[in-house]
């Protein structure tokens, strides 16, 4: 099932905890490794999206699974989106580890694919 494509962080986040973090394992230069707080989580992701604004993002296409521990998820994501000059194409982005506690995220780690982020980021 497709998911209505967003670049809006205030909405992305607003069901983070207070004191929540944000991991990017394998991020690419200049990119933090980890993000703690929901208010710098909110501008990280801003700036990202900014970033790569000339990508145009058409849908989100997510495979989420439970695990053993009630606290994690694991979901895959493949988006639809046309860079400058290119056609229109659907590639798998990331895959995240959730932690949600008492209804709100609690960790957030994103397995991005750091190549093409940063292709679209710079090159884009």
């Amino acid at each position: 099932m497709a998911v209505p494509p967003s670049r809006d962080a205030a909405a992305f986040t607003a069901g983070f905890a207070t004191d929540a973090a944000f991991e990017v394992p394998f991020a690419p230069p200049g990119v933090p490794t980890r993000i703690e707080g929901r208010a710098a989580i909110h501008a990280a992701l801003e700036q990202r999206w900014t970033a790569t604004s000339a990508v145009r993002l058409h849908a989100i296409h997510p495979r989420i699974y439970a695990t053993d521990d009630p606290e994690i998820v694991v979901v895959e994501n493949e988006v639809e989106v046309t860079r400058p000059g290119a056609e229109r194409t659907r590639v798998r982005s990331s895959v995240n580890v959730i932690q949600v506690r008492d209804g709100e995220v609690v960790l957030f780690r994103d397995y991005i694919d750091s190549a093409r982020f940063q292709a679209a980021a710079f090159n884009g």
